[in-house]
């Protein structure tokens, strides 16, 4: 600052800052000190025209004709208070309320207009009416900026007009020029229920002028040649979302695209520049920055408060080499895309960018220019925090809800499956026989199986909406749903062909494919489509969905639900999931051992899903209340894969993307390639598999983002980031994510953003069942017994006798009632191997000594941590009531006579445990 009043003062220039008030107030407070030098020098320059005062070290004569302007907007987000000694320094003017008509007419008359009194009280009015009468919406602008884009696109209209027309009256078209100008920029931007109120304001404010829409038929032509190269489906309502991107970006040069989170902003924008590039023959380059992933220094650059030097920022550098034109980037369309959350703390350096300066002012005193051929885009899910500064400055363009159905992204799978062969397929698996072309052949019998069977009779829709009324653990998205489904239908063609290529002798007729893949349909619809839901609403939704479908379906009883069973090859029949969970036996030291699993039928479920997606390399989160038993599911399958190197994160509240670097950093290594820098793993031809556990730990900035999640999402979504220290690209190999959390409901945690929720498939892990525990416990128990050959024959009761106790104290004692009652299946490992301590160091033990340690543990485990006095009775009787339940042939007094106390503090580790009587 001091630097710029010293060039003023001594020019005898007229200074005006811009957004005064975003500077911080300890600055503030300095500038004032500043300008009331520079006014003292101005009065003494009056009575002594030698007069020099002192700024920033140096002496200096302040020019007479010197002034000092201030703009800014009071109270706005990101904004400090004007301290009282510097508002004394300047005389306040209130701009409340422009003269609108007047200006309406002034510029209608510099563009060229005829007509222009008559359509300034024409056009003002139709704004006034949309502020009042249109939906209060963040991205809504109405004011003077709006109004000035319509008028200077109109001249621009006109201007084209008259190149065309050869002698045409203009007075016939001035107003309907003015009509279409407002069509091609307030229209973009309305929601759905906003458009036909627009409409009516229109005819109201110009009466008997109709629409008359430009020809952009060779730009349709190529969207949709392009379109149907990609396999995408496109209507009506997504084609003039493209074609209003398009004349958007012609009159703005800093567009925003809003709008949740699969509307199709990334594809629409990317297809239109490609679209471009075909119908004008300019070579178009997008530059991607997700700006809330790295520090504002980093994203616009710092200078050296010691050495002065000044070092570019990423968008800096961006714009710097288009400026600089050093390989031709004048003859490029450039466009830099902001895809990530807005916030006044970043986006505001850019208003000077996108208002009519087209200035980025640097605080090295550099001023950069915004060459015609770069836009600035923003692709964000919501303008929650963005200020009316930023929003005014851009035009917008709104993607509803129904810009993309779920029948258009089913379409688009589908076209993809019959056209693009599986590439990354298991080289052993599929034999040298499997060429191309005969993977291609199965993939399109699929896919027109899936046709069929999704489309008739609305069945995909009909599912989608049923599953919506179910409890979610997390918000349930159509977007994330589908992506699932499509994962888990990819590795059903992955299994035939896989199948095809070790039996090419006897391959799968195609009734057996019908018959293999219709029951795999119906598994992965319970599985994409509540996969998130607790164990109830997974059964209820596997009913309704056999009840929906007219093939396939299961033999289910009462008790069974679709997901008890699984599909086998090549018979395609269904199997049970409980014939396939073996049983096994632990030896009696590795109880102690964290990494033991018990194979249960919710494990071997698990498991099988998990390695669908595993297999696409696809991110996946797992949810569940805490000691469900997610991490020990995902660490079980990742052990069996066998080319996963897996590395664990323990995310907290204060997490930041530098810490995926690091470990990205300690793992793999960089490698400069002709496609750029690549990071993949140090090990040849394995994955690494980052574990993210607490994953909705990270905290929110005040704006609401997680940056750690952020980051995330850009590296699943773009496969890469940007590597600060010199600003290039990295790409991942070889590197994927999966994450494990609580319920967002839990205390400190965050729910994830739909962003980054679409790309991962989501499984609720919830609390083995009954049958599931007495499984895992009875296996452990089992091998503690093995210690006293004489006590074998209790196991069973023992594992009963422990589950039984364990589910009635969850059910009696909730977190409702005391925060830290929460019952988990920890306390059933913590019993085991209490009870293991206990009898480890002994020989011989009667029953009763058994049932007194097992009762012993209990009490310890359960009773200790309750409150109120009525709470440990309670848990005393139950103690008794089970233990003579589950064993009725014992000595009661002897086994269960109070108080039960043990300890081995007292003694060597070799000795037995103390009995401790009053």
């Amino acid at each position: 600052m001091g630097r710029i009043f010293l060039g003023i003062c001594q020019v005898g220039a007229w200074g005006c800052f811009d957004e005064f008030n975003r500077l911080e107030e300890r600055i503030l407070s300095a500038v004032s000190q500043q300008i009331q030098n520079i006014q003292l020098g101005l009065k003494q320059g009056v009575e002594d025209d030698k007069a020099q005062i002192d700024l920033i070290g140096r002496q200096l004569h302040v020019n007479e004709n010197t002034g000092i302007f201030i703009t800014m907007n009071p109270g706005y987000a990101g904004r400090s208070n004007l301290p009282d000694n510097l508002k004394k320094l300047f005389r306040s003017v209130a701009m409340s309320k422009p003269d609108k008509e007047l200006i309406a007419e002034v510029m209608l008359y510099s563009q060229g207009f005829n007509q222009a009194k008559t359509l300034s009280k024409q056009t003002v009015p139709f704004f006034d009416s949309c502020s009042k009468k249109l939906s209060k919406q963040a991205h809504y602008d109405f004011g003077l900026r709006a109004l000035k884009s319509v008028l200077v696109s109109s001249g621009g209209l006109k201007r084209a007009r008259l190149l065309d027309a050869e002698g045409d009256s203009q007075e016939v078209f001035e107003p309907e020029i003015i009509v279409q100008s407002i069509r091609e920029t307030i229209a973009p931007k309305l929601i759905k229920s906003d458009v036909d109120i627009m409409m009516t304001i229109e005819k109201d404010c110009f009466p008997g002028v109709d629409y008359v829409p430009a020809n952009l038929q060779a730009l349709e032509d190529a969207i949709r040649k392009l379109a149907a190269e990609r396999h995408l489906v496109v209507t009506d309502v997504w084609m003039t979302k493209i074609l209003q991107l398009y004349q958007i970006q012609k009159i703005h040069h800093g567009v925003m695209m809003v709008g949740n989170s699969g509307s199709g902003k990334s594809v629409a924008w990317r297809l239109l520049l490609d679209a471009l590039q075909a119908v004008e023959g300019v070579e178009g380059v997008s530059h991607i920055i997700d700006s809330k992933v790295m520090s504002k220094e980093a994203l616009y650059g710092n200078l050296d408060s010691t050495t002065r030097e000044w070092t570019d920022g990423l968008f800096t550098s961006i714009l710097r080499k288009i400026v600089d034109n050093l390989r031709g980037e004048d003859g490029k369309r450039h466009w830099i895309v902001f895809d990530g959350d807005v916030d006044p703390e970043w986006v505001e350096n850019l208003n000077s960018v996108l208002d009519d300066n087209k200035l980025l002012t640097l605080p090295n005193g550099e001023r950069l220019n915004l060459p015609s051929n770069v836009r600035i885009m923003f692709e964000v899910e919501t303008l929650k925090y963005a200020t009316l500064a930023t929003v005014s400055r851009c035009g917008m363009v709104w993607f509803s809800e129904d810009t993309v159905t779920s029948d258009m992204i089913v379409a688009n799978y589908l076209q993809a499956l019959r056209s693009v062969p599986f590439e990354d397929l298991d080289e052993d698996s599929v034999g040298t026989g499997q060429s191309p072309a005969k993977t291609l052949a199965v993939q399109g019998e699929v896919a027109d199986l899936l046709t069929t069977y999704l489309t008739e009779e609305n069945f995909a829709l009909q599912a989608l909406e049923r599953a919506m009324s179910y409890n979610h653990i997390m918000d349930y998205t159509v977007a994330r749903v589908l992506t699932t489904l499509f994962s888990l239908l990819n590795k059903a063609v992955r299994d035939i062909i896989e199948y095809n290529g070790q039996h090419s002798d006897f391959p799968l007729d195609s009734d057996q494919i019908e018959a293999f893949i219709s029951k795999k349909l119906l598994l992965a619809l319970v599985w994409a489509l509540t996969g998130d839901c607790p164990l109830n609403d997974r059964k209820a939704f596997g009913d309704a969905v056999c009840a929906l479908a007219n093939f396939g379906s299961p033999p289910l009883d009462g008790s069974s639900s679709l997901i008890d069973f699984d599909v086998t090859l090549p018979q395609a029949e269904w199997a049970p999931w409980q014939a396939q969970v073996p049983s096994i036996e632990v030896n009696t030291h590795s109880i102690t051992q964290t990494d033991v699993v018990i194979p249960t039928l919710d494990t071997v479920r698990h498991e099988d899903v998990l390695y669908s997606w595993l297999a696409e390399h696809k991110p996946l989160l797992l949810c569940g209340p805490p000691g469900s038993g997610k991490t020990m599911t995902l660490f079980s399958a990742l052990r069996k894969l066998p080319n996963m190197e897996v590395v664990g994160l323990n995310f907290s509240s204060a997490t930041t993307p530098d810490l995926l670097i690091k470990t990205f950093e300690q793992y793999c290594e960089y490698r400069k390639t002709l496609n750029g820098v690549m990071l993949s793993p140090t090990q040849i031809g394995r994955w690494l598999v980052v574990f993210c556990d607490e994953i909705n730990l990270p905290a929110p900035d005040k704006y609401g983002t997680q940056r750690a999640i952020s980051f995330l999402r850009q590296l699943v979504e773009h496969n890469g980031f940007w590597r600060t220290s010199d600003k290039s690209w990295v790409t991942l190999d070889r590197i994927q994510f999966v994450g494990a959390c609580n319920p967002p409901t839990d205390a400190g945690r965050t729910p994830l953003g739909a962003r980054f929720l679409r790309h991962a498939p989501l499984i609720m892990v919830d609390y083995p069942g009954e049958l599931s525990l007495n499984q895992i416990y009875g296996t452990f128990n089992t091998a503690v017994l093995k210690i006293i050959p004489s006590l074998r024959g209790y196991g069973e009761a023992l594992t009963h006798a422990m589950v039984r106790f364990y589910l009635e104290s969850q059910q009696r004692f909730t977190p409702k009632i005391q925060p830290h009652y929460v019952y988990s299946p920890r306390e059933l490992t913590r019993w085991v191997r209490g009870v293991y301590e206990a009898i480890k160091p002994l020989e011989t033990l009667s029953a009763e000594g058994l049932i007194r340690i097992w009762a012993h543990e209990a009490l310890r485990l359960f009773s200790d941590r309750l409150v109120e006095e009525e709470e440990r009775k309670w848990t005393d009787d139950a103690v008794r009531r089970i233990a003579l339940q589950f064993f009725p042939m014992i000595e009661e007094e002897k086994a269960l006579g109070g108080p039960i106390l043990f300890s081995n503090w007292l003694f060597p580790r070799t000795t037995s445990p103390l009995i401790v009587s009053n």
